[in-house]
C-alpha cells in the first residue's frame, strides 16, 4: 500500500498538560512510536509543566489550543474569545517554541462569534466517553474502533480524574487500527496528506478530513 493510499487517523488528547497523567499517555505513544496532537488548556501551561511540554514536542507530537480555562465559549463575546485563545497561544509559543494551528472548543460548544474570532482550524473528533469515569479501557477502545474511518480525528483525554484508563485503552486502539491498515499522524500531517489547505480550512469543524 503506497503512502498516499494508506488509511490515516490522528490521535488527539484534551485538557492537559499534567506532569503525571500526560506522561502516562506519552509512555504509550513512545511504546508504539506513533505521533499525536495535544490540545492544551492555557492555564495549565506554565513553569510547573514545562518539562512535560518539552517532552511532547521533542517526541514529535503537536500542540493545539483548547482555550485558557476550559469555560464554554458559546456565549462569550468576541473580546473574551480573543483573550482566551490569544493567551493560550502565547503560552504555547513561550513553552513549546511552536505555534498552534488547531483549536478545539471547550465542551465542544461553538458559536458564529467563535468562528469569526478564532484564526485557527477547528478540530472536533470521534469520542469515547472517556470523561465518564465508569467507562473501561475496553469500552473506550471499542467506541473509537467502531467509529473510525479514513481521515478520522480521534478525540481522547490525557487529563481526567482518576481512575482514567485512556492510556490503557491505547494498548487496544493503536495496534488494532494498525492491523486494519491505519497510520497515525499529527493533525497537521492529516490535513496535508488529505490535500486540505491549512489556509483555507477555517470556518468549519472537522471530525473527519478528506
Amino acid at each position: 500500500m503506497s503512502q498516499s493510499n494508506k488509511k490515516l487517523t490522528a490521535l488527539t488528547f484534551d485538557d492537559g498538560p499534567d506532569v503525571t497523567l500526560t506522561a502516562l499517555v506519552l509512555d504509550k505513544l513512545d511504546k508504539f512510536q506513533v505521533p499525536a496532537t495535544f490540545m492544551v488548556v492555557g492555564q495549565r501551561v506554565n513553569d510547573s509543566t514545562s518539562d512535560i511540554i518539552k517532552r511532547i514536542v521533542n517526541s514529535g507530537h503537536e500542540i493545539g489550543n483548547h482555550s485558557w480555562d476550559y469555560s464554554s465559549m458559546g456565549d462569550m463575546s468576541a473580546e473574551e474569545i480573543k483573550e482566551s485563545v490569544g493567551k493560550t497561544t502565547a503560552v504555547i509559543e513561550k513553552y513549546s517554541g511552536t505555534s498552534p494551528k488547531f483549536f478545539r472548543a471547550p465542551n465542544l460548544v461553538y458559536s458564529q462569534t467563535l468562528y469569526d474570532n478564532v484564526d485557527l482550524i477547528f478540530a472536533h473528533g470521534i469520542t469515547a466517553n472517556d470523561w465518564i469515569q465508569t467507562t473501561t479501557a475496553q469500552q473506550r477502545a471499542d467506541a473509537i474502533i467502531n467509529q473510525v474511518k479514513d481521515g478520522a480525528i480521534i478525540l481522547l483525554h490525557d487529563v481526567q480524574p482518576l481512575p482514567h484508563p485512556t492510556p490503557e485503552a491505547l494498548d487496544i486502539i493503536i495496534p488494532t487500527l494498525q492491523e486494519q491498515g491505519y497510520e497515525f499522524v499529527t493533525l497537521t500531517e492529516l490535513f496535508i496528506r488529505k490535500g486540505v489547505d491549512l489556509n483555507t480550512a477555517k470556518g468549519k469543524v472537522y471530525s473527519f478530513v478528506g
